[in-house]
């Protein structure tokens, strides 16, 4: 698959997590600014760890890195952590839908 489109498909995830949060808090008269900085914070990180991964795996030999398919994880691990928090917020926006029942359609387990 296209590094590229991998990391436009990770970038949607991030956006679809940063607007569902959005709706959510304004739905439910929660909205602070501080929880949006931080959002986008953590979407700044996330898209760090997208670049770092592409350079590493595309340019690390150059400088004799031994490791590649680095973005591939940064990019499971990155939709995963959003999959789970658009169902969060979903859930807040719809009380009716059980976070739990969301959840288990995508296979995930959540550990507390």
């Amino acid at each position: 698959m296209n590094t590229y489109y991998s990391i436009v498909i990770a970038l949607i995830f991030n956006t679809l997590d940063l607007l569902t949060g959005i709706v959510a808090s304004v739905k439910n008269k929660e909205v602070k600014s501080s929880k949006l900085r931080d959002g986008l914070f953590k979407k700044v990180g996330f898209m760090f760890c997208y670049f770092i991964g592409w350079l590493v795996d595309t340019q690390g030999y150059r400088v004799r890195f031994n490791i590649t398919n680095v973005l591939p994880i940064i990019l499971l691990y990155s939709c995963t952590t959003e999959l789970v928090s658009i169902i969060e917020n979903i859930c807040k926006i719809n009380p009716d839908i059980l976070p739990e029942k969301l959840m288990s359609i995508f296979h995930i387990k959540k550990d507390d």
